[in-house]
């Protein structure tokens, strides 16, 4: 019961996030195992830095809980932007992995 209470509580904490950031990631991990590339985490660490430093950066405040939720509906507007830079990204690390 209390791991139940903990969890509802820690949902219900306010957080700062760029959607743009977790719009990345998620992207840079759906594409990444269609490259026939390196998928290990500083590859994927690097796409999304690159990627970011080319996205303008959209914060929010949500809850934890929600966090999914305004990702999806923010996706919507940012899609296609946030898939072009992701893929430049992801072809640039392909083509000079920093390991």
């Amino acid at each position: 019961m209390l791991n139940e209470d903990y969890t509802k509580d820690e949902q219900k904490q306010l957080i700062l996030t760029n959607i743009i950031e977790e719009m990345v990631k998620q992207t840079v991990n759906s594409i990444i195992p269609t490259m026939d590339m390196c998928t290990c985490e500083i590859c994927r660490l690097n796409a999304c830095a690159i990627a970011l430093n080319a996205l303008p950066a959209h914060y929010v405040t949500t809850t934890k809980g929600s966090l999914m939720a305004r990702i999806s509906i923010e996706r919507k507007d940012y899609q296609i932007q946030v898939l072009v830079e992701t893929t430049k990204a992801l072809m640039m690390v392909k083509k000079h992995p920093l390991h």
